[in-house]
């Protein structure tokens, strides 16, 4: 399957993957930044009506009682660079789950593709609206989180 995203997500749970967390996303990153592997592309259901054309890497937490850490945002950053690489993506195409489902709100969805009954389930995301960083509202987060991908993907 060929990626066309990489959407970015938080698990809503503990520090640490469960199994569910495992089979929901590609790649996850724990508060101190250690990464676990998930399910291939294509196999896992993590942003409704795009999976067969994203991968998808989660930050384990992003609760109250377990919000994002800098560590793993930084690593989520890094990593996310590091995938842009891997497959042939720039920045530009890196999305939060947040702005995924606000885009779905709008109709503006239709600017990365075809509309299908799965992508509904996203409208009301706020996946890493609650990070170490910047508190605004879901582009402004997401052009933030390009930026920092961005710097990372020029570094090497």
């Amino acid at each position: 399957m060929t990626v066309k995203y990489i959407i970015l997500h938080h698990t809503g749970g503990n520090y640490k993957p469960c199994q569910q967390d495992l089979n929901s996303y590609q790649l996850l990153i724990d508060n101190e930044g250690k990464q676990y592997n998930g399910k291939p592309v294509g196999q896992a259901s993590s942003t409704g009506g795009m999976n067969s054309i994203t991968y998808n890497i989660s930050c384990c937490g992003g609760l109250d009682r377990t919000p994002i850490t800098k560590i793993q945002i930084e690593a989520l950053f890094k990593i996310t660079a590091d995938k842009c690489k891997e497959f042939n993506l720039t920045p530009d195409k890196v999305y939060t789950h947040a702005v995924i489902g606000d885009m779905c709100k709008k109709g503006s969805i239709t600017m990365l593709l075809p509309q299908n009954r799965w992508l509904y389930q996203n409208i009301g995301k706020v996946d890493l609206m609650n990070n170490p960083y910047i508190k605004s509202s879901v582009n402004e987060v997401n052009n933030f989180f390009r930026k920092k991908i961005q710097w990372y993907f020029n570094k090497v």
